[in-house]
Order: C-alpha cells, then structure tokens, then sequence
C-alpha cells in the first residue's frame, strides 16, 4: 500500500509540474476560416447595421440557419442580391410610415426586432401551397420568397405582396401586445369556417370577410382587415364593402371602425397611416390606389339570393359632384382658371331671358367606365328646381391616368336630357367645350387633403397644367 501511494504522489507531482508549465499565445485569426462568417462586415451588412440596427435596434437575419424555420419546413437561402432591396421595401413603405404617424418612440419599441429572410416560401410538403410570412413571440417577421424580387416597374407585385404580409404580420404583433377587442369576433359569430380554402372569394365577402383566408378564424379576420384596408386603401375597402350584400356591408363597416379604434387607443391615426400607405403604392405603381383605375373599374352586385339573370356590373362610383360654394371647397380652395369658367357658366345662365337662372351645382354622373353625364342643375326664376343634362363619352387610360371627354350620344328624351338642356346649351358653353378641349388625368384631389378626407375627393386636373382643376366628393 505505501509502495502504490508514492508511486501516485510522484504521478500527481509530475502532472502538476506539467500543468504549471506557461503556455503559449496562438495569434490565429479564425474568421478566415470561413468565408460566409456572420462577422464579416460586407457591404451589405454595413447598410443593415446602420439603417436597422443602429436606428431602431432590428437584426436582420438573412444567412441561412435552420433554428429560424423549424423541423417541419422546407426553405432555400436567399440571394445575396435581394437582400437590401427587399429591406428598402420594408424600410419605405412599412417602418417609414409608422415612424412618420405613429412618431418614433412607439415606432421603436414595436417595430419587430427580428426580421428573417427566405428565400423561397416554407412549404411543409409538396401539395403546400406554401407559408408567405410569419410572426412570433412579438418580436420576429420572417419573410418569405425574397427571391422573387425583382426592380420596379416588373416588381410591383412583389413589393405589394411583401407589405401585404408585413402589415398582417404585425397586426399579430400588435395583438400579441394589446388583445384584439372582445366585441371583433362577434361581427362574424357564426361564419367562421376551417378550412378557409373551402370558403370561395365571393362567399368570403357577402359574410363580411376581405379574403377566404380572413375567414377561418377572427385572428387572421383582424390582421387581414388590417392589411387591406392600408394596402389597398379605403375605395377597395368601400368598393368590397359596397358590391357584397347589405349583411355582408354592415360588418365590414363595423369592423373597420374596430381597427380605426384598435389603432387610435394604441395613439395612432389609422387614417393618417393608411394615406402614407398609399402614397407609397402610388409611388411603385400599384393601380389599386389610383382614381383612373376606379373610374375604369366595374363590379356586379353581390345580391342574395342571387337573380338570373344576374345583374349587370355597375361602375364603382356613381357621381362628383362640383359645388364652389360648398364646405370642401372652402377648407381646401379650389383652381382659380376652373372658377373662371365655372363662374362665366354661372353669369350665363343667370342672363337667361325671362328672369334668369341660378345654378346650384354641376354634378358628373358615371353611368358607365366610358361615359359621363354633366348634369346641371339649377334653379328658374320662380323658384323651381330642374336637371339639365348633357352625354360625353370617356376614354381612360389607367397606367398614367388621362382621361378625354368627347361629346356623346343623349341618355333619354325626357325633359332634362331635351328641352333643360337645350335651354341651358348655351350658357354652359365654357364648361362643355372645357371639358371636350383639354386632356384632363384623374387623381385624387386637391393635393392638400387631410387623411380623414382622403380618396373621399376626386377630380381632374388638365394635363401638364397642375393649376388648372376641378374637384368634389364621390358618392358611391
């Protein structure tokens, strides 16, 4: 035993002596090792590190690590090359118009602090249609099918789809942080269905719901009618609203002002925000936002139960109405070269033998996307109250927005349509050849509209002439 206990002291004795030993400094740069490192400061890096990490503390995770799309998934990495312009499109019309209405510091400290891309969509197996976005633990956006990016003009509906998804995605986010209101799920009690692709489009909308995703469950009712209402604006919203049935409108005018409240107790303008929206889409191109494209625009009713035949389509506004007089006109002013010729129709008509007339306002009804009818109306000397009406063909070109009127082909024979217009024809002289003289482009008027009133006002302006215009509320 003393034998075995010195040899183990003399072991033990030289494996201290050898543990004592100074060891050696290894200088060894060890990135160099690999050439995809996290740390290697690429110029992309440095444009994500000074625009999302210094600014607003996000991580933009875009090398591919499996941790980020779990075990059951299927994705491939994404280009290199899509990379910034993807998180510019993030940046312009997702992150920029939040910080723009909802200020800084709720923009900072909700704004997810993960963004995750892809490059392909998350399929789960081969009949996936595949996962486009996701959000999780209120902090984390993964964006799917960044390889599909593409420059504008081609890539507009990329840029579209992406907000599509973001907006939704963090309208969970949102909801994650302050609970959708209690009252939400009970404007479609009872018409929630799994699974939603079993719910056509039409169905969808005549039980109150933007999309068939929408109606599977009230959660993705809420972010969808979120994303929507910002993506698309306010006259998709409406024109949606307008052509389901009278249920179906009833709840999606109930569930838009739940978000309109959901947004204002969070501090929000939700009007404000959904107008830097789509000064975005304007900007890329997106014709959803543009008023040429709803002048050109026609949709059949959705009547319940459905007629046969079924009724025809029918354009998505019916009237603008053009009154200087009136208070839109007074908030925001009006084009002085149109008042010219608007007030020389208005002293014509007042010259008229016997008595004179006064015009009330001119009023322009759509009864088709290529005709409008300039209906004048009007006041006689005794009072009495009459329509004096005149057809004008129009031609739209919806990618730039112009529009010409030419004189078209009388809508009746009854009073208005002949003898009040043959009265008034030559009084209003200045705003028929007006109309038939200049090529106008249609647009969302004026320029210096509030968000409430925003795409509730449109007009025309004469082309290459930004001064000269006329204006007024759309009425459904």
């Amino acid at each position: 035993m003393k034998n075995i206990l010195k040899v183990t002291s003399f072991l033990l004795l030289v494996a201290l002596q050898f543990a004592c030993r100074k060891t050696e400094t290894l200088n060894v740069d060890y990135s160099s090792f690999n050439p995809d490192d996290p740390r290697t400061n690429t110029s992309t890096d440095q444009w994500l590190k000074s625009t999302f990490l210094d600014e607003y503390n996000i991580d933009v995770i875009y090398r591919y690590n499996r941790y980020y799309h779990g075990n059951t998934a299927n994705v491939v990495p994404s280009k290199l090359e899509n990379i910034r312009p993807t998180m510019q499109i993030v940046l312009d019309g997702f992150i920029s118009p939040y910080r723009k209405i909802a200020g800084e510091t709720f923009t900072k400290t909700y704004m997810p602090k993960e963004w995750v891309l892809f490059g392909s969509y998350s399929y789960a197996n081969t009949a996936d249609p595949g996962v486009a976005g996701t959000a999780a633990a209120g902090r984390r956006i993964t964006l799917y099918g960044v390889n599909e990016y593409q420059p504008l003009p081609a890539g507009q509906f990329f840029a579209w789809d992406r907000h599509r998804i973001m907006h939704h995605e963090f309208g969970h986010i949102l909801n994650q942080i302050i609970p959708i209101p209690t009252d939400f799920e009970a404007i479609s009690k009872g018409f929630y269905k799994q699974p939603y692709t079993d719910t056509p489009t039409d169905t969808a909308r005549r039980n109150g719901f933007v999309t068939s995703y929408a109606s599977g469950i009230s959660t993705e009712d809420y972010a969808e009618t979120i994303s929507w209402l910002l993506i698309n604006g306010q006259v998709w919203y409406d024109d949606w609203a307008n052509f389901a049935n009278t249920a179906g409108k009833a709840r999606f005018v109930q569930k838009e002002n739940n978000v309109i409240n959901y947004f204002n107790n969070l501090g929000i303008s939700f009007k404000a925000l959904q107008k830097e929206v789509q000064q975005y889409m304007i900007g890329i191109g997106r014709n959803e936002t543009k008023f040429a494209y709803w002048l050109n625009k026609a949709r059949t009713p959705l009547v319940t139960p459905a007629p046969n035949p079924a009724p025809a389509a029918v354009p998505t506004f019916k009237s603008l109405t053009i009154n200087p007089s009136a208070d839109y006109y007074v908030k925001y002013g009006g084009s002085t070269a149109f008042k010219q010729i608007y007030d020389a129709a208005v002293a014509n008509v007042l010259a008229i033998a016997p008595g004179g007339r006064k015009i009330n306002f001119v009023r322009f009804d759509f009864p088709s996307t290529s005709t409008i009818t300039m209906n004048v109306n009007y006041t006689n000397s005794a009072g009495t109250v009459f329509d004096a009406k005149y057809a004008f063909n129009m031609a739209i070109t919806v990618s730039t927005g112009q529009v010409k009127f030419t004189t078209g082909t009388a809508g009746g024979t009854d009073a208005p349509w002949v003898a009040n217009a043959a009265t008034l024809a030559t009084a209003v002289k200045p705003l028929t050849d007006y109309l038939t003289g200049n090529t106008f482009v249609a647009d969302w008027l004026p320029v210096n509209v509030t968000a409430d009133d925003y795409m509730k006002l449109g007009g025309f302006t004469v082309l290459n002439t930004p001064g000269n215009y006329f204006y007024g509320p759309l009425a459904y």
